[in-house]
């Protein structure tokens, strides 16, 4: 009886740890949600356009009470692109809470040759 009460016990610690090491990505995914009111294209690589290279890059915004990006964090892609991936979204501007930062994760995609896309 002890055995079946210290799993119960158990089980019932490691769903709640599970549940709530969950969260955060809830929240994130709640806040891709937002829509910038302006929106700045990144540009394409010359030396990729002309190489005929497409890719996509990840990238985690967060965004201050005023609606500005305060920081811009890679999280997968190309490299190549990354850097005109943070430039672009540095710009970006989203409605101002006045009150928290929120988070937004945004994705990029460079299409051979010519086109830019973004998620928001």
């Amino acid at each position: 009886m002890h055995t079946h009460n210290y799993r119960s016990l158990l089980r019932g610690v490691l769903c709640t740890a599970a549940l709530w090491s969950l969260s955060p990505f809830v929240l994130v995914s709640q806040e891709t949600e937002l829509k910038p009111v302006k929106k700045v294209l990144p540009t394409y690589p010359d030396v990729l356009k002309h190489a005929g290279i497409s890719g996509t890059v990840r990238v985690r915004a967060i965004i201050g009470p005023d609606g500005t990006i305060k920081d811009v964090t890679a999280l997968g892609g190309g490299a190549v692109f990354i850097d005109a991936v943070t430039k672009a979204v540095k710009q970006w501007r989203f409605i101002p809470t006045g009150e928290h930062q929120r988070i937004a994760e945004i994705s990029v995609s460079f299409e051979c040759c010519n086109t830019v896309t973004t998620i928001p």
